[in-house]
């Protein structure tokens, strides 16, 4: 390292060689100028898992824990627009007991939902894949909120 080099962070150092090499063109000419980078692999990773993760993606399967999240987020979808059908239907024919029905079974629906949560966040193998379980009481008023301004 030179002596203009002492006192500066690496990344200043760094940062100036990168300069002087594009101001020079050394950068100018290399094999796939202009087009998109294939990021598709990570370079990272060993190669079987490479190989093992390229022959799943191809086959259009995915990760056994993706593939559970995706039937609770559609399970809990599906729960939402149910009870907000049945809000919008309160709204038009004033039937309370067939909402208090649709409160009760949504309910019991989202208890299953939590758990299956709960199931879930114990596979996962990091807490940041974990998922919030779902406040039945939180979910009511956002349903009863908003959907009677939807179509």
């Amino acid at each position: 390292m030179t002596s203009r080099y002492r006192g500066y962070r690496a990344y200043t150092m760094v940062e100036d060689i990168i300069r002087e090499a594009m101001e020079r063109g050394d950068f100018d000419n290399l094999p796939g100028k202009g087009k998109p980078l294939d990021l598709r692999e990570d370079p990272l990773l060993d190669p079987i898992t490479a190989i093992v993760n390229r022959i799943v993606r191809e086959n259009g399967c995915s990760h056994p824990l993706l593939e559970a999240r995706k039937v609770i987020e559609a399970d809990a979808e599906e729960c939402r627009a149910e009870l907000a059908r049945a809000w919008r239907a309160r709204q038009l024919s004033a039937d309370e007991s067939a909402w208090q029905r649709a409160v009760d079974s949504f309910r019991q629906r989202v208890k299953q939902i939590n758990r299956d949560i709960r199931l879930f966040n114990l596979k996962a193998p990091s807490p940041a894949l974990h998922n919030l379980a779902l406040d039945a009481d939180l979910e009511i008023a956002n349903i009863t909120a908003h959907a009677s301004t939807q179509p």
